[in-house]
């Protein structure tokens, strides 16, 4: 075996022999175990990705070469004193293992097969972890973060958020509410001030690049008085509100988080969504502002961010209909006043998530760093905001989210 410098004792060969007779029924025994980081530094940050590969013999003498992908958490003082607040191990595993699959299962009673995730896989073991398929046996891949996605991809994206949208409303039409700790996400009462202090930090590295561009004068005064409050507004939008159309939000949509198919001449066929640590049973806007701020080319968030609603809005009316939703399908007007609504999401990708999708990889990329308040923390977050990606991006997106009026916390 091996291993990481951040690899716990308790990941053994023998703790995956059960899972490997399912996914290899010839299975025979494990010859070699072997366990790699797979994510650079700043591909990753509130949890440790590995990658498993497990060479075996067969029943009939022959060898094969299986391979999985393992999250566990941060071994750090910070994860446990601030990370594990929103107990995210145990809310993914119910998305993997419960809520994904009746999903799916909707969409295959209305004749329609789709992969919203990767298949999880169950150990014994008392630990935290989530196990996976790993999606690039199956010609998934990782798109490059900085670059910012295509309309293509945007559009796959939008299709596939609008299928997870559509049939996490019919499931509540059908079984009835989710377990209450997916009604808040990250908007939980438990990480208020950890939120909190991340904003004011946020807000005060933007200002400081704001400075600088031309006409900032015209949003400074109203940016700087939003983030007082910012915290307390994410919060009170982020409510539930059943006068809303609500569903189950994916949560942190951004590229790291979605992975695409391609065929062999590189044609876009898919795309599957992972890492359903933060979930938010609430308004539908949360994922749109989230995924189209954090991940879309710059060309095409403030362009073309219209058009991108309009064809969510066409798949999710779509799906809603094949899946034979039985209340009134949202109107697309009714998508837009749910997108302003839920403008503190607009704010909180931009804000916080956007520097952390165009920042290089980075030894310094830590959950450490990225939450805390050190000295060196505080250095790495100035550069975040100081990388020339991030000032390109803020000078066009501040003034949109002015006039938008994002930064009215009234």
């Amino acid at each position: 075996m091996t291993e990481t410098n951040q690899t716990p004792s308790w990941i053994q060969d023998s703790l995956f022999e059960n899972v490997i007779k399912k996914i290899v029924p010839e299975f025979k025994e494990i010859k070699t175990f072997k366990l790699t980081n797979a994510l650079l530094p700043g591909e990753n940050y509130a949890t440790i990705m590995l990658r498993i590969q497990l060479d075996v013999d067969l029943k009939d003498n022959t060898a094969h070469t299986e391979t999985l992908m393992m999250k566990i958490p941060h071994d750090t003082e910070v994860y446990r004193k601030e990370m594990a607040k929103w107990d995210m191990f145990t809310i993914e595993s119910l998305m993997y293992r419960e809520i994904i699959p009746e999903l799916e299962q909707l969409y295959l009673h209305s004749g329609l097969t789709i992969q919203l995730c990767p298949t999880s896989y169950l150990l014994a073991t008392d630990k935290e972890y989530i196990l996976l398929e790993d999606l690039k046996k199956r010609g998934y891949r990782n798109t490059k973060r900085q670059d910012g996605l295509d309309m293509e991809h945007c559009k796959k994206v939008l299709e596939k958020i609008a299928q997870l949208h559509a049939a996490s409303a019919v499931r509540v039409e059908r079984k009835g509410p989710y377990p209450k700790q997916y009604v808040k996400g990250i908007a939980n009462d438990v990480g208020f001030e950890t939120i909190r202090t991340l904003m004011d930090s946020c807000v005060k590295n933007a200002l400081k690049v704001a400075k600088s561009f031309p006409n900032h004068e015209m949003y400074y005064e109203e940016m700087q008085n939003m983030g007082k409050q910012f915290t307390e507004v994410l919060f009170e939008t982020s409510a539930y509100d059943d006068t809303d159309f609500n569903v189950l939000n994916h949560g942190d949509c951004w590229s790291n988080n979605i992975m695409f198919k391609y065929d062999t001449e590189g044609h876009l066929l898919d795309c599957c969504l992972v890492d359903l640590q933060t979930p938010r049973y609430g308004n539908a806007a949360q994922d749109l502002n989230y995924f189209i701020l954090t991940s879309a080319k710059l060309e095409l968030k403030i362009n073309h961010f219209d058009e991108m609603i309009r064809y969510y809005h066409q798949q999710l009316r779509d799906h809603l209909k094949l899946l034979k939703y039985s209340k009134p399908i949202p109107t697309l007007g009714d998508i837009h006043r749910m997108i302003l609504k839920a403008g503190a999401w607009s704010i909180f990708a931009a804000l916080n998530v956007l520097p952390i999708v165009l920042a290089d990889s980075s030894q310094d990329a830590t959950v450490d760093n990225l939450i805390g308040d050190s000295e060196e923390s505080e250095k790495f977050k100035e550069r975040l905001y100081a990388n020339e990606r991030t000032r390109k991006h803020y000078e066009v997106l501040l003034p949109w989210l002015y006039h938008r009026g994002a930064f009215d916390c009234n």
